[in-house]
């Protein structure tokens, strides 16, 4: 009986000494939640959503909100979505990350944001190679618009709000 019990106790201690072993598991970086956003730029396998831009691998799964799987073709400017990615973002500016989920929104609400800033973004945008960042998004159903605040990746020192109708998608004004 006592070579059984020491039998039990080495295990448990075998046990525990291998658990503090560094593995495989417990190696592998964390997923956080990334700032919900729109789509400014499609580029090289990567998008930019408000002040980072997540690169897409094959380890990347892209869905809508009624679980259909994407492709990365299938990604448009405009649209609203909510990332998840692996490890952490990058402190730079925009910061850089691993996407592991991209979540494709497609609510009627989300679907109506969706047209205001791709309306927005082909209003202000000038050159092919002009970056915009989406930085908030803002109905006034009393006032029919909505007023979206963007801010241009090369001037990052100020931001501006561009206000689209809410029906027709017409840009309004821009401040």
């Amino acid at each position: 009986m006592k070579k059984m019990v020491n039998l039990y106790l080495y295990v448990l201690i075998a046990c525990m000494l291998g658990s503090c072993q560094p593995s495989e598991w417990n190696k592998r970086e964390g997923i956080d939640k990334g700032e919900e956003g729109f789509l400014t730029d499609l580029d090289d396998e990567r998008l930019l959503i408000k002040g980072t831009y997540y690169k897409v691998t094959h380890d990347t799964y892209i869905q809508n909100q009624h679980g259909k799987h994407l492709d990365y073709s299938e990604l448009k400017v405009g649209m609203k979505v909510k990332p998840w990615h692996r490890g952490e973002a990058t402190k730079s500016f925009p910061g850089k990350a691993n996407a592991k989920l991209i979540l494709v929104l497609t609510d009627e609400e989300s679907a109506a944001e969706q047209r205001a800033v791709t309306a927005a973004l082909e209003h202000v945008r000038e050159a092919e190679s002009q970056r915009f960042i989406v930085l908030g998004v803002t109905h006034l159903p009393s006032e029919h618009v909505y007023t979206i605040e963007m801010m241009n990746r090369s001037n990052m020192d100020a931001s501006f709000m561009v206000i689209v109708e809410d029906v027709t998608d017409e840009i309004l004004y821009i401040k």
